[in-house]
């Protein structure tokens, strides 16, 4: 694996100590794919900021490969849910050109991050919003060369210090740890992929890349950020970031798509909102192998939560949303070790499933695995009941299942595939 820590991280451990002490604000942080009917999503934001009458945004397009159209539709939702139009400032900000401007060129903004004007139109404002596209483009407008902090980057630390809200969807939500996943996908990091040459559109990272962490901004303290998380199978990815040997953070959340992680600074609380969930790692007790060339990872601790879930970081304490009942000794299902399409794939069952249906709530397995492989090698990832463990299950009247799980184990453990013909 490939971790790469310029020398700004020093300065940044120690930006954060500065800036960040003792901070009063909110932090939202948005998997991706933020639907603008997520209401609940939407208002909590508002609410963080002041209220629709009083909020006031500065939005950030820094990622963006089309910055004038994500502030645009940043906008045009923020209004419909009762924000004033001209309290939604555009912050200039990017190094790239959007095409559907052809009067403004955006290629022009990389260097406004140190606009004294531009830096107090972020002071001014009760919200900072940075929109998704590719991190590391925001990195490199709000860090000067020599590693120290843009004017604008220094007025979003003010913001939050004196209790204002700062987010962002994907990308935006990416930067928010002291460390970032700048590139990596599972399949890639465990040699399960070679096909480096596949791309979706206005991606960061290709099916077989390799980990790159940097440096990120610090205002989430307690860990890495990921997002896209269960839809994109990052599942491999966080656990690798978090175990690599340049990474001292003990703990990853993994932000599901159409989902917001709510982190309260004074109270150093974690509350999930939105449609998915958030999932949590420990590696504090993991014992990691890089010396192979697919990776190894044992007693990795895991939980995951749900709309509603609190956890409480000053106590280590997961708190289910109200109306969920214990799933031990009342486990619905009896289901045996579902058939192999592979962990790290975005397929059924998929990581969700596994940990839920096949495992917290299933009386009849106390672990379950999944294989995923490339030729003759491949991985074993597999989840354990702990006695630890904890599950907890709600059934909305839709019929849709809402978990909160804590503390099982997980083990990715490098295998053979050895295959041959059935004979009949």
């Amino acid at each position: 694996m490939k971790a790469l820590f310029s020398p700004i991280f020093i300065f940044l451990i120690l930006h954060t100590l500065v800036f960040g002490q003792n901070p009063n604000g909110n932090l939202l942080i948005v998997g991706g794919a933020l639907s603008s009917d997520n209401k609940e999503v939407y208002e909590k934001m508002i609410a963080l900021s002041g209220g629709a009458g009083q909020a006031k945004f500065a939005v950030i397009p820094s990622a963006s490969g089309v910055p004038a159209q994500a502030f645009e539709s940043f906008s045009k939702t923020m209004i419909s849910y009762g924000v004033k139009p001209e309290n939604i400032l555009l912050i200039n900000v990017a190094m790239v050109d959007d095409d559907s401007t052809p009067d403004v060129n955006e290629l022009l903004w990389a260097g406004n991050a140190d606009d004294h004007r531009v830096a107090r139109t972020v002071r001014s404002c009760s919200a900072v919003w940075f929109t998704g596209g590719d991190q590391l483009r925001t990195m490199m407008t709000l860090i000067r060369p020599d590693g120290s902090p843009t004017l604008v980057l220094e007025a979003v630390w003010e913001v939050f210090k004196q209790g204002g809200l700062i987010g962002g969807s994907s990308a935006g939500a990416a930067i928010m740890g002291p460390v970032m996943i700048a590139r990596g996908s599972s399949a890639g990091i465990f040699s399960l992929s070679e096909n480096s040459d596949f791309m979706r559109p206005n991606e960061e990272n290709t099916e077989a890349e390799s980990l790159l962490l940097t440096n990120g901004l610090g205002f989430f303290p307690e860990g890495i950020a990921d997002q896209h998380f269960n839809q994109r199978a990052r599942l491999g990815r966080l656990a690798a970031a978090l175990c690599a040997p340049d990474c001292k953070m003990d703990k990853a959340f993994g932000i599901d798509e159409n989902t917001a992680m709510h982190y309260s600074a004074s109270e150093r609380k974690i509350t999930v909102i939105g449609e998915n969930g958030v999932t949590i790692l420990d590696a504090s007790a993991a014992i990691k192998n890089a010396k192979s060339k697919t990776p190894s990872i044992t007693g990795m601790n895991v939980s995951y939560l749900e709309n509603g879930d609190i956890y409480l970081l000053k106590e280590n304490r997961i708190q289910p949303e109200t109306g969920k009942e214990p799933t031990t000794g009342a486990e619905t299902y009896a289901l045996s070790q579902p058939s192999q399409a592979g962990i790290f794939a975005s397929s059924d069952p998929d990581f969700r499933e596994l940990i839920t249906r096949y495992l917290i709530n299933n009386r009849q397995l106390q672990s379950v695995f999944s294989i995923g492989f490339n030729g003759e090698s491949g991985v074993r990832v597999t989840f354990s009941k702990t006695p630890e463990s904890t599950g907890y299950v709600r059934k909305e009247k839709s019929g849709k299942e809402k978990y909160t799980i804590g503390n099982i184990s997980m083990d990715i453990t490098p295998v053979e595939v050895i295959m041959q013909a059935v004979r009949e």
